[in-house]
């Protein structure tokens, strides 16, 4: 292993200098992905106990810690792109050794931010790419093209499950286990942001939705990622009908307990006036947003087109080796696509966890106001968490199968 900051350039900046894929169909493509380098590192977070604590209310409380640990990782440095990709209740990165050091302490400092902030348990821990490829868990990834200025990693191969899994067993070969205790904590929040309103929907419900597919044949995987997408494109039309935002429906929150999320984050590390000056600085910017976002075609840029922006960076679907999406649609359509998911089911082809919600929740990480702004999607009451709780009963069910493959094996 390289010793911490002698990491070759050309590896630092490995996500960086990937082509970006232009589609999102492309995602599902194994051909696309690239292996990531054997010196990087995966890391794994994600709240212990979150669905107990959705159950319980907290919700956004979990989906706040899943974004601001992202924000403590990218902001370790800011000169590399990182990979990562939000669940709800957590993230999963790739970093490089050289930065190893800085996340674990960011990491830590994200850990912090759960229990004094949110009297939440943020587990996370690092293992090693090298360590995995020798076991034959190949890690791989591509990144998509959201906008000019924002892009998405698509994550293949079973190494980025068995991560999560070492992570979950103490003690695991090539594993980092991070702990709050165990060193410095010190992150940076810089850019997380918590001030819109909830979505509702524009018809019935949001649903969230998480598709595996389970066959030991990646080509097969292909075509049933493939006819995934194509059923509910036959349902639901294209993106723009289905997406879970829009702009015109966009309202920034004004409620103090609606803004104390971002409150929390940011102002973690404040005294007392620092904090205080941080939620009247952030209620009057608020205040000044609602205005100008009413006379939007008389505001100056960036208000004009914020919005905008803000549907067209945003993280609705994704692929990490299972297709993960928010959609805004009527009951007749989830029905029509849950009898097409339980027959693919019952016929061994995948399986699937939806939840349906009220409401869209937005949080938001901002390093500028003109394009680089990415915005993470998911649905109140749970959204994706209680999806997955889902998935994996049924995976559970399916794997008492021989023919039924894992989803890390069908990555």
């Amino acid at each position: 292993m390289p010793v911490p900051g002698t990491l070759p350039r050309d590896t630092l900046h490995f996500y960086r200098d990937l082509t970006p894929l232009s589609s999102f169909a492309e995602a599902t493509e194994a051909r696309t992905h690239k292996d990531v380098p054997e010196d990087w590192w995966i890391v794994i977070a994600d709240v212990a106990g979150s669905t107990q604590a959705i159950e319980a209310g907290a919700y956004k409380k979990v989906n706040t810690v899943g974004v601001a640990c992202i924000a403590a990782v990218a902001n370790v440095d800011r000169s590399v792109d990182l990979p990562f990709i939000f669940g709800g209740d957590g993230a999963t990165f790739a970093v490089p050794e050289a930065l190893r050091e800085r996340v674990e302490c960011a990491l830590r400092g994200a850990q912090h931010l759960a229990r004094q902030s949110f009297g939440l348990t943020l587990r996370a821990g690092l293992v090693s790419v090298s360590e995995l490829t020798l076991q034959s868990h190949w890690v791989r990834l591509a990144k998509v093209r959201l906008s000019p200025h924002v892009m998405q990693p698509a994550l293949s191969g079973r190494g980025w499950d068995e991560a999560e899994r070492w992570v979950k067993v103490p003690g695991a070969p090539g594993m980092r286990q991070v702990e709050e205790g165990n060193g410095p904590a010190e992150a940076s929040f810089e850019g997380f942001e918590c001030r819109w309103q909830g979505v509702p929907s524009f018809k019935d419900h949001k649903l969230s939705l998480l598709v595996a597919a389970t066959s030991h044949d990646a080509d097969e995987n292909l075509a049933t990622y493939q006819r995934v997408l194509d059923r509910i494109q036959d349902i639901y039309g294209e993106v723009a009908q289905y997406h879970p935002l829009r702009a015109r429906y966009m309202r920034l929150a004004s409620s103090p307990q609606s803004l104390s999320h971002e409150w929390r984050v940011r102002s973690v590390s404040k005294g007392f006036w620092g904090r205080a000056t941080y939620f009247a600085r952030m209620v009057l910017q608020n205040a000044a947003g609602t205005y100008l976002f009413a006379r939007e075609r008389e505001a100056p840029a960036p208000w004009n087109s914020y919005r905008n922006e803000l549907v067209e960076n945003s993280d609705f679907r994704k692929f990490d080796g299972m297709l993960r999406m928010v959609m805004d649609g009527s009951e007749r359509q989830s029905e029509q696509l849950q009898n097409f998911l339980e027959q693919e089911y019952l016929d061994q082809r995948l399986v699937y966890g939806i939840h349906k919600s009220r409401e869209a929740l937005v949080t938001c990480i901002v390093q500028s106001y003109t394009g680089n702004h990415l915005h993470f999607v998911d649905g109140s009451d749970g959204g994706y968490a209680l999806a997955a709780r889902q998935l994996k009963q049924r995976l559970s069910e399916a794997m008492k199968r021989p023919e039924i493959s894992s989803p890390s094996a069908a990555r």
